[in-house]
């Protein structure tokens, strides 16, 4: 898990760090055993904030740990504060692609990147067809086969077809943002 922009901006405000230098890594981490008595490992901020590829779950101990440290009593009273769902654009939680029709345009946001797929149909099965890719390896036209797309995970495709290959893709980073038209 990447934390979003507005939980990144919040932690800036309380640390006055800027994360623009390792060191800010170390005194945040530093910073918040101080103030919960809880220990979170500089890996894992790093891996939160997007500076190190990793698609592990983050911990509900992890996200009470930050909460705590932002002055909640856990995630959840944050997230509820904050109403993250509605701060992250959350338009759909779960789409399952062969329950959409043909033409459904998809547009799905993960760390820097932006991809839109169109629901298409490829051998009598609906597959995501990319109609446009900003900052990622995926190219206008591959084909992915994918059972569904979530918030708050990653996108896998067992199958990419992209002209005559035919591989995988993994994403590094879990979807941050997902409308569905």
């Amino acid at each position: 898990m990447i934390l979003s922009q507005d939980i990144i901006k919040d932690i800036k405000g309380k640390s006055n760090l800027m994360f623009d230098k390792a060191s800010d890594f170390n005194v945040l981490t530093d910073e918040i055993s101080k103030e919960t008595g809880r220990t979170i490992g500089l890996t894992t901020i790093k891996r939160l904030f997007g500076y190190i590829d990793d698609d592990r779950k983050t911990s509900q101990y992890t996200l009470n740990t930050l909460a705590l440290y932002l002055g909640f009593s856990d995630w959840n009273e944050y997230s509820r504060s904050k109403n993250l769902d509605s701060d992250w654009n959350f338009d759909t939680d779960k789409v399952l692609i062969a329950e959409q029709t043909i033409g459904t345009m998809i547009h799905v946001k993960y760390l820097d990147r932006i991809v839109t797929f169109v629901v298409t149909e490829y051998d009598n099965q609906k597959v995501l067809r990319v109609e446009k890719a900003e900052n990622s390896s995926l190219k206008v036209n591959d084909i992915l086969f994918v059972n569904s797309l979530q918030v708050g995970n990653i996108i896998e495709a067992d199958k990419v077809i992209r002209g005559k290959n035919i591989g995988n893709y993994r994403t590094h980073g879990e979807i941050s943002e997902m409308h569905v038209e």
